[in-house]
């Protein structure tokens, strides 16, 4: 019989737990879009609080391909011994 309110109270928890990814207002939209800034809220690490960080387009494509190039360099070096 405990069992009951117990699974009711842990999908309640799950379900406040749970943020949505879009969580800019719409007057921080347009304004940024007329800027020519995309801002996102970023998960810092070991605590819940989020970071807004915003860059234009080109920033973002820079960081995402030095991403790329930093992981390819990492996945062919595996295994290989300098010296």
């Amino acid at each position: 019989m405990k069992i009951v309110p117990i699974s009711i109270l842990i999908a309640l928890m799950a379900g406040c737990s749970s943020t949505s990814s879009d969580t800019r207002s719409s007057v921080e939209k347009n304004s940024n879009a007329r800027s020519g800034l995309i801002c996102d809220r970023e998960a810092v690490t070991g605590t819940r609080f989020t970071k807004k960080r915003c860059r234009t387009k080109e920033q973002i494509e820079r960081d995402e391909a030095e991403a790329k190039e930093m992981l390819r360099t990492r996945s062919t070096s595996v295994g290989q011994q300098d010296g």
